[in-house]
């Protein structure tokens, strides 16, 4: 099966469109100033949210973007080197180098850079997106955490280093250094310091807490947006959420196989070769 292939039926299956990468690639060549920071937590309506605000003409850096481009060792250095002391933190170059062509960012770890947008980016807003903290903790353990869950995953990082290895070391960082890759009453307490934390650290002029059951009047209030017609979109529900990354969990394996496939057709030309040259030698 090809990339595209296991790409479209991801899409289908996430009820998502995402760009291709040289579809992004021709977008961060392009300036747009940053105008909104969506800094609330996965599962709290955020796939649903970059549906919405690409329909009021905004231009998301989302967590796939950050996949196909290549940035998530970049992110991973950012994790490192703000929570771990490895490496320079994160400044406005650093996101300048990152966020270039979009002019919205949300999604993990993008929230835990609350204060660095913002010192970056005065004139954006922040969008706190939310739920309570109980059915917030229940859909992240019956989809992302529930993901993580699959036992494959470090063999398969390790056969296909590029793809799995990159998405699944970032992926572990990001929630152990949240709540300990602990997905019990640790998150759910780690949840709530988190929107406390962006409460604190944001101007309340520029904040919007917000869920996306008050559909479009609030947010497109405060953005200064025109309401548009139809209903707000609600997207990736927990069955489509599941079987997008089934999607990707199958294009890791087919990539790992790949590798391993090519891994052992070289040691067998390898192996044909020296043989060719030892009997080719014995035989002078």
């Amino acid at each position: 099966m090809s990339t595209m292939s296991f790409e479209r039926k991801a899409q289908d299956a996430l009820e998502i469109q995402w760009r291709s990468q040289k579809e992004l690639e021709e977008l961060v060549k392009q300036d747009r100033p940053m105008k909104v920071l969506i800094m609330g937590m996965p599962r709290s309506g955020t796939m649903s949210l970059v549906a919405a605000l690409r329909q009021l003409g905004y231009t998301p850096y989302d967590f796939i973007d950050r996949l196909v481009l290549g940035h998530m060792p970049l992110w991973t250095q950012a994790l490192r080197a703000k929570f771990l002391g490895q490496g320079k933190p994160w400044g406005k170059t650093e996101l300048d180098r990152v966020v270039r062509g979009f002019d919205c960012v949300l999604d993990v770890p993008c929230p835990f850079f609350t204060e660095e947008f913002l010192a970056a980016y005065p004139e954006s807003v922040v969008i706190l997106n939310k739920r309570d903290p109980e059915p917030w903790l229940a859909s992240m353990n019956s989809t992302l955490f529930h993901v993580f869950r699959w036992s494959s995953w470090p063999l398969i990082a390790k056969l296909d280093p590029s793809f799995a290895g990159v998405w699944y070391t970032h992926c572990m960082l990001t929630w152990d250094i949240f709540c300990n890759n602990d997905y019990g009453e640790k998150c759910k307490q780690k949840y709530r310091e988190h929107y406390d934390y962006v409460r604190r650290v944001t101007l309340k002029e520029r904040l919007l807490e917000y869920e996306v059951k008050e559909g479009w009047e609030p947010l497109c209030r405060f953005l200064g947006k025109e309401v548009p017609e139809g209903d707000f979109p609600n997207v990736n529900d927990k069955e489509n959420f599941v079987k997008g990354h089934g999607m990707l969990w199958a294009y890791a394996v087919f990539k790992a196989v790949t590798n391993v496939a090519i891994g052992a057709a070289s040691v067998g030309v390898g192996v044909a070769a020296w043989w060719f040259y030892r009997t080719r030698w014995a035989t002078e």
